[in-house]
């Protein structure tokens, strides 16, 4: 069993995009005044929510992809 079937790295990935999205929608407009009416507020924000369906689409295609492989 190599690293990528063990799940660690997907894991760690969507850690990184949890510590993301905690520090952009929750400690930013916590800290900084008028964060919501800033220009790089949405961008950021916007971002920080794409990120985990983009993690489903890259980890889950993977996934996908070596099952499809293994019917082969």
């Amino acid at each position: 069993m190599n690293k990528q079937d063990s799940g660690s790295i997907a894991f760690y990935a969507m850690l990184v995009i949890l510590v993301y999205l905690l520090i952009v929608c929750v400690v930013c407009p916590l800290v900084i005044p008028g964060f919501a009416k800033q220009p790089y507020a949405l961008p950021l924000m916007a971002s920080g929510l794409a990120l985990p369906f983009l993690h489903f689409f890259v980890f889950g295609g993977m996934a996908l992809a070596n099952k499809n492989k293994g019917k082969k």
